[in-house]
């Protein structure tokens, strides 16, 4: 029944020295330093108290220096600083010690340039800075060469050949591209479905990998339909193996968790988006941060567990300012103690016992199925909850994700990044509304259309008139993937084009469908005679036109 201590995270920072990765030597050494002690106590502030909010100070953005940030970019747009990997040693020692300098693109730009090979940090600085592209086309030195390699998969067992597939090409250097049986689509837009589809699938109910509870999916496509996936409104975290889980059953969830971390990685290397909703916590975890994560953390897991454990908490408090209160006799700190209760039900009448609430079958320590939680003995109680929850229960699943996630590239590669910022490296941009505006920045109307025709008018307003669904219905449609990069349409690569779908003179556009070129982000849309049906068939297109690439 004993647990380690939580580790206080402003104790690596509070230092008089500067840490061992910070190796150059500059005037500007001390203040950085200064900064670095500031922004570490305007983020982990409340482990030094009891019950405080676990909100920032100041938030992180306030701490971007623009000076340093213009001239990282500079060094990290220069396609031969790149080809020749000359990054300087300053940039990526501040990156990785201090990220809070940096706003997240630059840091995203900093991490592909030194966590992967020159040609795909290349690629990647065409892909953000279409611009270099058309001066320097004609110059082959820094063309990049990323080899690609193909693989054609059966949409029916779709985890299991991903699983295989991971096996063969997780860890390879090359490009992967996704084709499936029977259809001719090839390229980006098959490519980013599988991910999107396989993220879907290792969400599904029946494979025991979450803590949530069982929804089925609002348009549910082939086989989707009938399966119950695993929901939670704070993000997915593992769910917890007790001392007496069988050891074939947690084999064969840490094989699931193996592949995750291997997805997640090539995922990240290719410049892929996922389409899972992991928590906070885990971030936690992928980031080696285990040891500092504590109640607070329930909050992202469970918030029903967490308000009780935020209850009991507050009768320890009180419990020990009896304690410590002289006044007290013997015989009127037991009377007081035992009266203290939750909404007017004292500690043993809540019926608990040493077990991990909603997991009977998992003991907290031995025997604790027949230890009765009391006043006594809340505190420890309180400890060993908080510890299975978010440590004992889940290290082995965590340790699996880890090893291979590894076997792709090294996880110290994200120290550029905070936890909460892993969700928009691996799964873009979160939902927001489209503006009108945005979309006429950001899209191409071409071959037939312009900014002034009236069904590109259309288009937008009912773009901006979607909700969250319709949004990934139609981004899955058109690109592939049920979310935009970060930086939203302003990054789509390349960007949505919207063409003209042409008829004989004798039919009517109404009559159509739109249809898309996923690979290009292409867009074919009929000019609809009104708004209503230019939205209906949209609506209709994106979500029949799910899980096939055929020729439009």
């Amino acid at each position: 029944g004993v647990c380690p201590g939580v580790a206080n995270p402003l104790e690596t920072y509070l230092t008089t020295e500067p840490p061992e990765t910070i190796t150059f030597d500059d005037p500007s050494l001390e203040v950085t330093l200064l900064l670095r002690i500031l922004h570490s106590i305007s983020r982990y502030w409340f482990y030094l108290y009891d019950n405080a909010a676990c909100k920032e100070i100041i938030s992180t953005s306030e701490f971007i220096n623009s000076k340093l940030t213009a001239k990282a970019n500079r060094q990290l747009q220069d396609p031969l600083v790149i080809m020749t990997g000359n990054i300087p040693t300053w940039l990526i020692e501040l990156g990785k010690t201090c990220p809070f300098f940096f706003p997240f693109d630059t840091r995203q730009m900093l991490f592909y340039v030194t966590a992967f090979d020159r040609d795909r940090a290349m690629q990647r600085l065409l892909d953000t800075n279409p611009e270099i592209n058309q001066s320097d086309s004609q110059d082959s030195r820094v063309a990049p060469r990323l080899d690609r390699k193909k693989r054609t998969i059966n949409r029916e067992d779709l985890l299991k050949q991903a699983e295989s597939v991971m096996q063969d090409l997780g860890s390879s250097r090359a490009m992967l591209e996704i084709q499936y049986e029977n259809e001719v689509g090839t390229g980006l837009g098959p490519t980013q479905e599988f991910y999107a589809l396989v993220s879907q699938e290792l969400q599904r109910a029946d494979l025991g990998l979450w803590r949530g509870e069982e929804i089925t999916l609002a348009n549910p496509k082939g086989n989707q339909e009938g399966t119950k996936y695993m929901f939670n409104s704070r993000g997915l975290f593992a769910v917890p193996f007790g001392r007496t889980t069988k050891p074939a059953h947690i084999a064969k969830i840490k094989m699931k968790f193996r592949f995750l971390g291997k997805l997640m990685a090539k995922a990240i290397m290719d410049f892929r988006l996922l389409d899972l909703p992991l928590g906070l916590p885990f971030y936690k975890w992928m980031l080696r941060h285990e040891t500092s994560i504590s109640s607070h953390d329930l909050m992202n897991i469970d918030p029903g567990v967490a308000k009780s454990i935020q209850h009991l908490e507050d009768i320890i408090r009180q419990k020990k300012r009896l304690e410590q209160d002289r006044s007290q006799t013997r015989e009127t700190l037991q009377q007081a103690l035992e009266s203290l209760n939750m909404n007017g039900c004292s500690v043993e009448d809540l019926g608990l016992d040493f077990t991990l609430p909603g997991f009977p079958n998992i003991e907290l320590k031995k025997g604790g199925k027949d230890v009765p939680v009391t006043i006594y003995n809340l505190e420890e109680y309180l400890r060993l909850v908080v510890y299975w929850t978010l440590n004992e229960g889940v290290s082995r699943q965590f340790e699996s994700f880890r090893e291979g996630f590894e076997s792709v590239f090294p996880l110290h590669h994200l120290q550029y990044f905070y936890p909460e910022e892993l969700d928009q490296l691996l799964c873009g941009s979160k939902s927001e509304m489209w503006d009108v505006k945005t979309l006429m920045e950001c899209c191409r109307p071409d071959h037939g259309y312009t900014h002034d025709s009236r069904a590109i008018r259309f288009l937008f307003e009912v773009l901006s008139s979607f909700d969250a669904e319709q949004q990934r219905l139609f981004l899955q449609f058109v690109t592939g993937s049920p979310r935009l990069p970060v930086g939203g349409f302003r990054s789509l690569n390349p960007p949505l084009t919207i063409v003209r779908k042409t008829f004989e003179s004798t039919e009517n556009p109404d009559d159509f469908l739109p249809s898309v070129m996923t690979c290009v982000n292409y867009l074919k849309l009929p000019d609809y005679s009104s708004i209503e049906i230019m939205r209906e068939k949209l609506l209709i297109a994106a979500r029949e036109g799910q899980q096939s690439f055929h020729l439009s």
